[in-house]
């Protein structure tokens, strides 16, 4: 699935980049905690917490994956093109919310931990940690090229497979009637169309060079 593989920035970090992380982990508690308020019953709230999280998680890591594109497709939107590093980050950290938010009840005691819960909040952690280390800089340069692309699409197409699966199953399952998996369908859809579209694009603009070179 190339057209959903990550090309990070030269540089992970922004003069927002704080902002913008701090501000996702500040709404991703607040949300959390606001959820587990609102529920009657602890072993749902955490779990409600959980799914309100990953939601927002969803938003986040659409908005990163088609930040870019949309700045080589439209000029004016290069400064969110920019911020590309910064959105990673920031869905990195409400990802990890939303997997302590998993994890609660067991801790807690309130509820037994399944074989699924267990696997997936680990296999999820584990690819957390690779997509932050090929964001970062370094990677290339001591694990080089084919090694730093291979992460990027593991991780970019883990993430876009849970979320389009997540969708999926709520959609044709036996779960209560939600509006939100259509939309994250549509939106995840949307991304990929965009990044296809972008790299037709910048393969067009390839093609007079090459028969010029020719």
């Amino acid at each position: 699935m190339r057209v959903i593989e990550n090309s990070f920035p030269s540089r992970l970090e922004t003069s927002h980049t704080g902002q913008i992380v701090l501000l996702a982990l500040i709404g991703s508690v607040l949300l959390a905690a606001g959820t587990l308020f609102l529920s009657k019953d602890a072993g749902f709230g955490w779990r409600d917490a959980a799914d309100m999280t990953f939601r927002f998680s969803v938003l986040l890591f659409v908005a990163a994956i088609v930040a870019e594109p949309l700045a080589r497709l439209a000029p004016a939107m290069q400064a969110i093109g920019r911020e590309r590093g910064s959105l990673f980050l920031a869905f990195a950290m409400v990802s990890v919310v939303s997997l302590l938010c998993v994890l609660a009840p067991s801790y807690l005691g309130i509820d037994q931990m399944t074989a699924p819960t267990l696997f997936y909040t680990g296999l999820t952690a584990a690819i957390l940690v690779v997509m932050l280390f090929s964001a970062h800089p370094a990677t290339i340069r001591y694990l080089g090229a084919p090694a730093w692309r291979t992460m990027q699409r593991i991780a970019t197409t883990y993430f876009w497979l849970v979320f389009a699966l997540v969708g999926i199953d709520h959609i044709v399952g036996p779960h209560r009637p939600d509006r939100w998996y259509g939309i994250s369908l549509l939106l995840l859809t949307g991304a990929l169309l965009i990044r296809f579209i972008d790299a037709f694009a910048v393969r067009m603009r390839r093609l007079p060079s090459a028969t010029i070179g020719g």
